[in-house]
């Protein structure tokens, strides 16, 4: 049985618990986190959605984070429907996360939204102005492990990245990209009328 099948017959159980959490200070939520992110099995999955729920700006149904993902800034982290975050991704919203409907994100992916500015300082580089830069996956959309995704990546739904890709800031259509940094390979099937913006 498909994970969507097992959470439409779970929803009504999964809507009590979140009115429950709900009640409940959001820091326990925060500060609990590195605990409910190794808890294994479909046990973990099922808290750690119930965590997601609290602590994200917006979070849809059906969305599994998997062991070791971690997450900061949840509340500058918009989630769809249908989500997949496998094992030990990181997620840092500091500067604002969107991913859309039926997305998969792959073990060990990065999605950093924020940069240095060296350019115009010129004291010690680990002190640089922070530049905040929003990342937004549209829907459909596949990353595969390893990958890194940069403040500003705006990536157009049906977008897949290969593994160990680099995605800067920047407008990606939909398409197969890889390297580093992603350059478009190929296109994927359903796009003809896909472009960025209308898909997520």
């Amino acid at each position: 049985m498909a994970g969507k099948d097992v959470f439409r017959r779970a929803k009504p159980i999964i809507a009590v618990m979140n009115l429950i959490s709900g009640l409940m200070p959001r820091f326990l939520f925060t500060a609990t986190w590195p605990i409910v992110e190794l808890v294994p099995w479909k046990l973990g999955i099922a808290i750690r959605y119930l965590w997601a729920k609290r602590l994200a700006k917006s979070c849809g149904d059906n969305v599994v984070f998997e062991t070791g993902v971690r997450v900061t800034y949840w509340e500058q982290i918009e989630l769809g429907n249908n989500v997949s975050i496998f094992e030990t991704c990181y997620l840092d919203g500091k500067g604002g996360i969107r991913i859309g409907d039926d997305v998969s994100i792959a073990h060990q992916s990065s999605l950093i939204s924020f940069d240095f500015d060296f350019a115009s300082y010129d004291g010690p580089m680990k002190y640089s102005p922070m530049r905040l830069k929003r990342i937004e996956i549209g829907n459909d959309c596949m990353i595969f492990s390893g990958v890194r995704i940069f403040g500003g990546a705006q990536l157009a739904g049906r977008t897949v990245i290969a593994a160990n890709a680099v995605v800067r800031e920047g407008t990606y259509e939909p398409g197969i990209y890889a390297g580093m940094p992603a350059e478009w390979k190929k296109p994927v099937g359903g796009t003809e009328n896909t472009k960025f913006g209308s898909a997520g």
